[in-house]
């Protein structure tokens, strides 16, 4: 209880001392961060010098909780709180790093909150992250805190090997980790204290704890250069990493680098968030807190950006504050932080297509407060967002989870826990989702931390009517499909306004009839379909709707 107390006399001079950064981080603050657990960059907002209004969002139509989802169980941490969490890709086993007290990194099954197994770990200053990961079976697992960096067995906890990062050159603290899917490989980043150490990246074999390979980044006299994320690719080629400021994309298992830039050209408004990379590679983003998310893709010599989208800012700048790009590199997620005021927030959720540019698909509006996370199942059929939810009413959800084949912005299953959440992951299918965080709200003084598991009802008809009456489309439409370009599979998406017979016909460049997707009368609703192009070879083709005087045709791309 003593130790309790003193670190929360500690935290509460550190989280009101503001100190100057150097100058390439000018109009920042230097504080203490409840929810990132050590230096907050930017925990002030940047003044913008306009009146341009905020962009309402795009409302779509309302759509129920999937009646087959349910939470399986939460867990109440008395004195910790959870940093990072990570799912396993087959859904059956959670890791979730817990600090500030008793810390430790916990596994998780899909039954109880009762844990696995836990590795337990050796008090330090609350100043230090926990940073975790999990391969795709749950049978190896990595953790980094403090100086040090461990692989795991992860069936029994035990550490295979353990790495004390100050017995290696130019390296202090352990900062954000990941493991490859298959679990034969980890890069770890090493956080540099002062202006002569270097912040560096490493990569490991899972059988040793000698470095594969050692790339440092620079001096780090500024907290600039600190690493703020890592996530390697879904087909384990590559890693993007990031500091605050500069954003790395390497190779994983030979640590060459192969680009660098800047997280925000505009100025140094920068990042404390991971960035975000597709399955292969070929597509990245990145977002600051001017509020941008930038879509870049690799033209086999760097990345070039795509398009970028800026969350307008009101008086002062909204952050984009969370993002992640599907594993197809088809659809990107972001999540926000709108200041309303200096003291008053909201949060949103925007769903985009890659190929359909800066507008997003869909806007999810009234998070309340920052969205911390967002994840894209590995089979990008869902998308899952954590936020810290309302300091004011504690009425807002703020673990949610959306069909990304759903044309609407109301979530498919959704929490509202009385606390934040910082961190969420999602299974390969989608079936299991998990959040950690803060027992109570990110703004407010207090110990204890919170876990939930949650059971996603992931049940896909082809062909699916939207059941809610109240919402009858008031006109026809045949909407673009998603992804395009596409392999093998993509998604068709239409509407309908009355009751009668319905035909959506796949014609190849020729002109000629290859498929007939659908041809029955429905009900009206809101409907979409799945074509699979399995059999067919690369190239352009075209889709048309029939339906009671209404006629439309649109084009896509296979490539194989």
């Amino acid at each position: 209880m003593k130790t309790i107390i003193l670190i929360s006399i500690l935290l509460t001079s550190a989280l009101f001392a503001q100190s100057n950064l150097p100058d390439n981080l000018t109009g920042a603050h230097s504080t203490f961060d409840f929810k990132r657990g050590g230096v907050n960059i930017s925990t002030n907002p940047v003044p913008y010098n306009s009146t341009t209004p905020e962009n309402p969002g795009i409302k779509g139509e309302d759509h129920p909780d999937s009646s087959g989802s349910i939470t399986r169980y939460t867990y109440q941490e008395p004195v910790s709180i959870g940093t990072y969490c990570s799912e396993a890709g087959n859904g059956l086993k959670s890791l979730v790093g817990w600090y500030l007290n008793n810390e430790r990194a916990s596994a998780y099954g899909n039954t109880n909150s009762s844990p696995l197994w836990e590795l337990q770990e050796t008090p330090q200053s609350p100043l230090y992250y926990n940073f975790v990961g999990i391969s795709t079976t749950g049978n190896n697992a990595a953790d980094g805190f403090f100086h040090n960096l461990y692989f795991l067995n992860g069936t029994n906890g035990t550490p295979i090997w353990t790495l004390d990062l100050t017995t290696l050159p130019y390296s202090s603290s352990a900062g954000p980790l990941g493991i490859t899917s298959s679990g034969n490989f980890v890069v770890a980043t090493a956080n540099g204290s002062g202006s002569s150490d270097s912040s560096t990246i490493f990569g490991f074999n899972n059988s040793s704890n000698v470095p594969v390979w050692t790339l440092r980044i620079g001096q780090t006299g500024t907290v600039g250069s600190q690493f703020q994320g890592l996530k390697i690719s879904g087909n384990d080629s590559l890693v993007i990493v990031n500091t605050y400021i500069t954003v790395y994309v390497i190779k994983t298992y030979t640590g060459q680098l192969i680009y660098s830039g800047t997280v925000n050209p505009l100025n140094n408004n920068g990042t404390q968030s991971q960035q975000a990379i597709s399955g292969n590679g070929n597509i990245i983003a990145t977002i600051n807190y001017s509020g941008y998310v930038r879509v870049l893709q690799w033209n086999g010599t760097t990345y070039n950006l795509l398009w970028q989208h800026q969350e307008p800012p009101g008086s002062f700048y909204n952050w984009m504050s969370s993002v992640d790009v599907s594993n197809d590199g088809s659809m990107v997620a972001c999540g926000t932080l709108n200041f309303i005021t200096n003291t008053h927030y909201d949060g949103k959720v925007k769903l985009f297509s890659v190929s359909g540019g800066s507008t997003p698909l869909w806007t999810y509006t009234g998070d309340s407060d920052e969205v911390s996370a967002v994840a894209f199942s590995k089979n990008g059929r869902f998308v899952c967002a954590s936020s810290w939810g309302s300091y004011y009413t504690g009425a807002a959800k703020n673990l949610e989870v959306w069909k990304t084949n759903h044309i609407t912005n109301q979530p498919w299953y959704a929490v509202n826990s009385p606390g934040s959440f910082f961190c969420c992951s999602i299974s390969d299918d989608g079936q299991t989702v998990i959040g950690s965080g803060k027992a109570v709200h990110a703004r407010s003084f207090g110990s204890g931390g919170i876990f939930y598991n949650l059971s996603i009802d992931t049940t896909e008809n082809l062909v699916g009517i939207n059941s809610n009456h109240n919402n009858i489309p008031k006109e026809y439409s045949l909407l673009q499909n998603y992804p395009n370009p596409f392999n093998p599979s993509t998604n068709i998406g239409f509407r309908i306004s009355y009751f009668g017979f319905v035909k959506l016909t796949i014609y190849d460049i020729l002109g000629k009839e290859i498929a007939v997707v659908v041809n029955k009368n429905m009900q009206p609703g809101s409907y979409e379909v799945t074509w699979d192009a399995s059999n067919y070879p690369s190239g352009v083709y075209f889709y048309r709707l029939e339906a009671t005087g209404f006629t439309d045709t649109k084009r896509m791309i296979l490539i194989k």
